[in-house]
């Protein structure tokens, strides 16, 4: 029996030794690894959300169009284009396609001008307009060359493109941001007589537009 208690108390004693030596020993599991860093940087989100932006611009221009012309009597102007009927010979479909890569080349210059890229908005642009000088994208791609050179602070090149998209659609959705634009380009050149004049004629020519309550603020601002 003795022999019995002592074989007990000697594996009771290795136990407590081994247990010792387990919670002294270094444990072997890794350390939590901290998360990598996934979020875009400051500057990538912030070229997303000014790409955005100049879509969202874009299409606001289209809508007040429409809006003006319904506020006007709804007729669409005569000098408008009209797209021909959809015909059963496939040419239609192959004029759709060439529509449609047309569409995505303007949304392509569209998003280099929200990333600033403004030399390769500009030449993508130009592409738009050689492309088809008649379709409803042209004014839209003329005046954004006029942007690209405002924004560069190049104003007598910006104002050729306004002047254009004024004089050669002057029915077309552009044609109000234009002329605004060239009262802008003015003021910015110093001439705020010509600006004022500008002003007023966009109001005059355009008054259900948007850019009319632009330039009504432009010349309350305006100190000759």
């Amino acid at each position: 029996m003795k022999r019995w208690a002592a074989l007990v108390l000697d594996l009771f004693v290795a136990a407590c030794a081994s247990s010792k030596r387990s919670d002294d020993e270094p444990s072997t599991v890794p350390p939590p690894q901290p998360l990598a860093q996934s979020s875009p940087s400051v500057e990538a989100r912030l070229d997303e959300l000014q790409t955005s932006m100049a879509e969202l611009l874009d299409r606001l221009d289209v809508l007040n169009a429409r809006i003006a012309k319904l506020e006007s009597g709804g007729q669409a102007p005569a000098t408008v284009p009209q797209q021909p009927a959809p015909k059963s010979d496939g040419q239609p479909k192959a004029e759709l396609l060439r529509a449609a890569d047309i569409a995505e080349t303007y949304r392509q210059a569209v998003i280099l001008y929200g990333q600033a890229k403004h030399s390769e908005a500009r030449v993508t642009f130009q592409r738009v307009f050689d492309a088809d000088p008649n379709g409803s994208l042209a004014d839209n791609a003329l005046f954004w060359v006029g942007e690209t050179y405002y924004a560069a602070g190049d104003y007598s090149s910006a104002m050729r493109y306004y002047e254009r998209v004024t004089r050669e659609y002057p029915e077309q959705n552009k044609a109000p941001d234009a002329m605004f634009k060239m009262g802008m380009t003015y003021e910015k050149s110093g001439d705020l007589a010509m600006a004022r004049r500008t002003f007023e004629e966009c109001i005059r020519k355009y008054p259900y537009s948007t850019l009319a309550s632009s330039a009504k603020l432009e010349l309350r601002r305006i100190k000759y």
